[in-house]
């Protein structure tokens, strides 16, 4: 008995469906065509503050917002840390940096400061008394989430006695790191002041599995509704810092740790961004790599792209060179990087790039350069995306 015509249509238009699906599902995202030149209204910098750390969102007003981290150039002043030397310059960020903002009628730039929106108060009974750093802006639902990380100063922090004086004062800021977040109806809202701030950090090493810090965070929403959160700690008695997952059912928390991402060696990154490709039905996230075993990326500190579709088991992905520690100008000209990190992907509705933004330096931030627009070498760029 031959089949009825509609049952084979139906067939057809299953098997179709099926390919279509499983192409989707590919991990086929390559930055490497999609990267645009560099125009210098991509480059953001100041001539009064180091500049690091941006993130962008679109608000409510059609225009582009940056969130990114600032703090002064130059010596600080003593006040009551007779130690304060250690934050001269570009260290300055571990005390004194500040998230400002700034906006554009564009996505890749212009972009202009506008005002700082999180800075330290130095109050001692305040978890995040101090620096205010790594900045994560976020809308989900009618909400505009601002996760950041801050610190306080522990007196008592245990440092081993082979570490200098210096470095052992550096680490009582250092290792009270957190992270926070605020909530605000609108960016006119965040700007204005008029948002939630829990007194209570969002995310803070547990002394079981996580130790010392929790930093560098980056926020998505996956297929299952929930929310996740990869961020940096320390194992005891490990040298390196350790990524871990952590999930949630609301942006602002409580988030519970689902375990460690990316453990190996060669799979040694920093300064992820993630979030969740719709199309190809996976989580994808920009890092920087930190690995001299060039098995990821064939260069040490170049931006990097890994691929999970679970959230927890993380690999490099089909095409794993997002951008060499370089620039390629409109003008053709190649302007290469001492450093190339921090880098945050804008994307659409759906989870596809449209846009690349990381903190570059051209020599070490703490010098400066004869060439501009970097003279002041620390500076947010804008990559625009094909």
């Amino acid at each position: 008995m031959k089949p009825k015509l509609p049952f084979l249509f139906f067939l057809v238009v299953l098997m179709l469906t099926a390919l279509s699906t499983k192409t989707n599902a590919q991990d086929n995202l390559n930055f490497e065509p999609l990267l645009g030149k560099v125009d210098s209204s991509g480059i953001f910098y100041s001539n009064d503050h180091y500049t690091w750390c941006s993130s962008v969102v679109k608000g409510e007003d059609g225009k582009y917002h940056m969130f990114y981290s600032r703090w002064a150039h130059g010596k600080r002043p003593l006040d009551d840390d007779p130690m304060n030397y250690i934050f001269n310059g570009f260290r300055g960020w571990c005390k004194y940096s500040e998230i400002a903002h700034a906006v554009s009628d564009n996505l890749n730039g212009p972009f202009h400061y506008t005002s700082t929106v999180l800075k330290g108060d130095g109050k001692a009974s305040n978890w995040d008394r101090f620096t205010m750093h790594n900045p994560l802006i976020r809308k989900f639902g009618k909400y505009y989430y601002l996760y950041y990380i801050s610190n306080s100063f522990d007196p008592a922090f245990s440092v081993d006695k082979k570490v200098s004086k210096d470095w052992a004062h550096w680490l009582k800021y250092n290792c009270t790191q957190a992270i926070g977040v605020i909530k605000a109806k609108s960016i006119k809202d965040l700007l204005s002041g008029n948002y939630e701030k829990p007194a209570a950090p969002l995310m803070k090493p547990d002394h079981i599995n996580t130790f010392e810090v929790t930093t560098n965070p980056t926020v998505t929403q996956g297929p299952d509704g929930r929310y996740y959160m990869m961020y940096k700690s320390r194992k005891p008695n490990v040298g390196n810092m350790t990524f871990y997952m952590a999930v949630s059912h609301k942006p602002d928390g409580p988030y519970k740790m689902l375990g460690e991402v990316f453990t190996s060696a060669e799979m040694a990154c920093e300064d992820p961004c993630m979030w969740f490709d719709k199309k190809r039905k996976r989580f994808y996230a920009a890092v920087k790599y930190y690995s001299h075993s060039k098995k990821l990326v064939p260069q040490f500190g170049a931006l990097a792209l890994i691929t999970s579709t679970d959230g927890l088991d993380w690999k490099a992905a089909a095409h794993p060179l997002i951008s060499l520690r370089e620039l390629t100008m409109k003008d053709g000209k190649k302007v290469p990087l001492q450093h190339l990190e921090r880098p945050f992907v804008v994307t659409d509705k759906d989870g596809q790039p449209i846009a690349l933004f990381a903190a570059a330096s051209i020599k070490e931030p703490s010098e400066g350069t004869d060439n501009p627009p970097f003279e002041n070498n620390s500076f947010n760029v804008s990559f625009p995306l094909k």
